[in-house]
């Protein structure tokens, strides 16, 4: 007489059961995980190219929109004061100090970063913790000779990580007859502005970034027609 085997799985069987389920479990907790880290660094990648937009609206606010103001005492009589671009005979020295690695002059601060008005601005890279930072200094303008001593200016961190600043000053005037413009690293002359400014931003761990920022003397209004939509105090030349 046969023997009826009994229903049911051995116990080999169910090792190979769940040796597999938690193979697929672990392929499945680790496409899991994968998907939230690209999630996270996409949302990072957008957040710090929000702020990097952020950093150059504030740049092209303050540098661009900039006070042809002549130095204090230094001003010739009836002289005119010069526009960006214009040609003619060069008047009284200039409150701008363009170098290869830092620019200072004076602007307006837009109202909705403060309370507005004229200041002295400073923009350079300095120290910050273990690493460098883009810094914007700013001091209220007063009717003096010189720029302000910028250590004890207020100062706004515009981007961390970055590693070096290199500026060119585009020359609406140049010496060369042939030529429409010059580009110079340092700014040698100091009766008239430069037309434009190139910022070259270095980076430590992020591609580097171009910002080019036309100079337009208050109150000229902008080509694009952005008149100015922010209020701003103490806004003429």
């Amino acid at each position: 007489m046969r023997t009826r085997r009994a229903g049911g799985f051995t116990l080999l069987e169910m090792l190979v059961v769940m040796v597999l389920l938690s193979i697929i479990m672990i392929a499945l907790v680790s496409a899991m995980r994968t998907a939230g880290q690209s999630s996270e660094r996409v949302d990072a990648n957008f957040a710090m190219q929000d702020d990097d937009r952020l950093a150059e609206r504030f740049v092209r606010d303050t540098l661009g929109r900039i006070s042809a103001r002549a130095v204090p005492g230094a001003a010739l009589e009836g002289a005119p004061l010069p526009k960006v671009g214009a040609s003619g005979p060069g008047g009284p020295p200039l409150q701008f100090q363009g170098a290869s690695s830092q620019v200072s002059w004076i602007g307006v601060l837009p109202a909705r970063y403060g309370a507005g008005g004229r200041c002295f601005f400073h923009l350079g890279v300095e120290p910050a913790g273990n690493t460098s930072a883009l810094v914007l200094r700013y001091v209220p303008w007063e009717d003096q000779p010189g720029f302000p001593d910028w250590g004890s200016a207020a100062s706004q961190v515009l981007m961390v990580g970055v590693s070096g600043l290199s500026l060119q000053y585009e020359n609406s005037r140049p010496a060369n007859v042939d030529a429409n413009v010059e580009w110079e690293a340092e700014w040698a002359h100091p009766d008239f502005l430069p037309a434009r400014v190139v910022l070259d931003i270095q980076r430590e761990a992020r591609a580097p970034l171009q910002w080019v920022v036309p100079l337009w003397p208050l109150p000229v209004s902008r080509p694009d027609g952005a008149d100015g939509d922010d209020e701003v105090i103490g806004g003429s030349q």
